[in-house]
């Protein structure tokens, strides 16, 4: 049975989500702060977390971290009335999968949410090695690792996603179009405005590798051979 936990502070909506999320058969664990989500997090280990991000004591952005720091996986949407692009793309540069307004109606919520759901420990896409090799950098695609000497970031999976996306057919432009449709045939959680925020957070990960995937301006991307 699917464990959904909501961490919203504003009870009523708190309550109106937990029914409309309860009606598709899932449990729903409710936590009214940061503080309290972390502790049922640990606890628990959920199979979604829905994550407002103005809460008091300690905000969406700071939970989504530390959670992340527990479990690299785990399907994180945050639900909010913050909804501008920069928001957005502070939240998945934290770690966050998706970002779904306060607004949004119930159908289009639980359709984000199973398609977040869908989502299996398989990893998206294929290429012909298990290991991308760009210059002294080396991302280990199995394990969603960039390796630089002694220096290893941790890789999502959207962005262990892109990198085999990208280094499937290398030189080739892929547009954002192209590479969300690449990613969502996996059950891929977000959206083409995601995917932009995905590149920005993957080229920091690669550090100096990072300039080898080139925006080609109203094209796309493309990583060098």
């Amino acid at each position: 049975m699917t464990t959904i936990l909501l961490v919203e502070d504003e009870l009523a909506l708190a309550k109106s989500l937990a029914q409309t999320l309860e009606a598709t058969g899932a449990v729903v664990r409710l936590a009214l702060n940061g503080e309290i989500a972390l502790e049922r997090f640990r606890r628990e280990r959920p199979d979604l977390v829905l994550l407002d991000v103005m809460m008091p004591v300690m905000g969406g952005y700071e939970t989504c971290a530390e959670i992340r720091k527990l479990d690299r996986d785990v399907p994180v949407i945050f639900l909010t009335a913050l909804d501008s692009d920069a928001d957005q793309i502070r939240g998945i540069e934290l770690g966050g999968d998706d970002y779904v307004s306060k607004d949004t109606n119930d159908a289009v919520l639980l359709s984000r949410v199973r398609r977040a759901l869908r989502r299996t420990d398989n990893i998206i896409g294929q290429t012909a090695t298990a290991k991308i090799v760009i210059g002294s950098v080396v991302v280990d695609v199995d394990r969603r690792q960039v390796v630089d000497g002694t220096r290893v970031e941790e890789l999502t999976r959207s962005e262990g996603g892109l990198i085999r996306c990208l280094a499937s057919q290398r030189g080739e432009i892929f547009s954002v179009e192209k590479v969300f449709a690449f990613l969502r045939g996996k059950g891929y959680v977000g959206d083409e405005s995601a995917v932009r925020a995905h590149v920005k957070n993957l080229r920091k990960k690669l550090g100096r590798a990072g300039d080898s995937i080139v925006t080609v301006k109203t094209f796309g991307y493309y990583l060098v051979k």
